[in-house]
């Protein structure tokens, strides 16, 4: 982009600025959502643990239903049990 700015001819550069533009927003834009994929409990977009708990409820369903006479092998901070 620097490069692009740099050689810009001084006449008759439309075509040039908005390819910059472009350029620039399309890539400002790339950062901002990876910045916000990479902290999705505090970006731009905000997502709830609904969907984490709902998938922890199933979890511990499924044990339970596969090993009916043990107990689920960590308490609920995920701390593991000790024998």
């Amino acid at each position: 982009m620097t490069a692009l700015g740099i050689c810009l001819p001084r006449r008759n550069n439309r075509g040039q600025l908005i390819t910059l533009t472009v350029i620039t927003a399309l890539l400002t834009t790339m950062l901002i959502i990876i910045r916000d994929v990479d902290r999705p409990f505090g970006g731009i977009i905000d997502v709830g643990p609904t969907a984490i708990t709902e998938v922890e409820r199933q979890a511990n369903r499924d044990f339970l239903a596969h090993h009916p006479a043990t107990q689920i092998p960590c308490d609920d901070k995920g701390n593991r049990h000790t024998l």
